[in-house]
C-alpha cells in the first residue's frame, strides 16, 4: 500500500471512531501528530549520513532513579495509560529508562488494587503529594519521551520498600491467581 491509501483508509476509520461517540478521536489525532512530529525531528534533524544506530537522543536535565519525571507513553490499546504521565523512574539504561507509570488519587478513585497498584510519596512544590504507580503499565521507553518542560519531582517513599514490592509483584510465582 501507499502512503496515500493509507491516509485514506485510517480517515475512514478515524471517521468510524468518532461516529461511535466512545473514543476521543481528536485526542488521539493530537497524539499522532506529536509523535509524528517526534519522528521528524530524530530522523530529519538529528540523524546524520542515515546513520540511526549510532544516534542518540540527549537531555539536558536527566531525571535519576527514585524520581518521578513526566513522560509521554505513547498510545497502546483501551485498558493501557496513554499519552503523558508522572512516571517513577525504576532503572536507567543510558538511553532507555524502565518506567512505571503513576496516576493520581482522586477523591472518587476506586480502591487500590494491591495486585499491582502502590501509593507512593513525592515532595511536589513543596507539599507532599499521594500518586499510586501502576505497576501492570510498567515499561521501557526511549529517553526523549520525557517532557523536558515539565520539573522532576523527589520521591519520598523508601526505595527499598518500593523494589521490594515490585519484586514480590513480579517474580512471587506463588501467589499466581487467574483475574
Amino acid at each position: 500500500m501507499s502512503t496515500q491509501t493509507n491516509l485514506i483508509q485510517f480517515k475512514k476509520y478515524l471517521l468510524s471512531l468518532e461516529q461511535s461517540g466512545c473514543y476521543d478521536v481528536e485526542k488521539y489525532t493530537h497524539s499522532l501528530m506529536f509523535q509524528t512530529s517526534q519522528l521528524a525531528f530524530f530522523f530529519c534533524q538529528l540523524v546524520k549520513d542515515h546513520n540511526v544506530d549510532h544516534t542518540f537522543y540527549h537531555v539536558h536535565h536527566k531525571p535519576k532513579i527514585h524520581t518521578l519525571a513526566y513522560f509521554n507513553i505513547g498510545r497502546g490499546y483501551p485498558k493501557e495509560l496513554q499519552d503523558g504521565h508522572w512516571c517513577y523512574v525504576l532503572k536507567d539504561f543510558g538511553y532507555k529508562m524502565l518506567i512505571v507509570p503513576c496516576t493520581s488519587i482522586k477523591e472518587n478513585s476506586s480502591a487500590i488494587n494491591e495486585n499491582f497498584e502502590m501509593e507512593i510519596e513525592t515532595m511536589y512544590h513543596h507539599e507532599k503529594m499521594h500518586c499510586r504507580m501502576q505497576l501492570s503499565d510498567m515499561r521501557m521507553v526511549d529517553l526523549q519521551r520525557l517532557d523536558e518542560r515539565k520539573p522532576i519531582y523527589e520521591v519520598c517513599t523508601n526505595k527499598e520498600d518500593i523494589k521490594s514490592f515490585i519484586k514480590e509483584k513480579i517474580f512471587d510465582e506463588c501467589k499466581e491467581e487467574a483475574i
